[in-house]
């Protein structure tokens, strides 16, 4: 079972790394990808708007999800009982 004090340092470690950067940079290019897609786009049917809308959503939620994940830990740790006996 998962521990939110470890959880926690395993997604301050993802924030911090190479990697994550990578995938935020892509996420921010495809918002706007879709986004230039819709504006240059005049004759685009509302189904290819829905989809554009779509991927705009997902990849600002894939980008949103670590914050929303450490808020939510640090509140489990916060409401968790103190126990010192407790291994990380």
């Amino acid at each position: 079972m998962s521990n939110p004090k470890s959880d926690l340092i395993s997604l301050d470690a993802l924030l911090k790394s190479k990697g994550w950067k990578l995938i935020q940079k892509v996420m921010e290019d495809e918002i706007l990808q879709a986004a230039m897609q819709i504006a240059e786009n005049p004759n685009m049917t509302e189904k290819e708007v829905d989809f554009r809308r779509g991927a705009i959503w997902a990849a600002k939620q894939l980008r949103e999800m670590p914050v929303r994940l450490h808020m939510k830990l640090t509140s489990e740790i916060a409401l968790s009982p103190k126990d010192d006996s407790t291994s990380d």
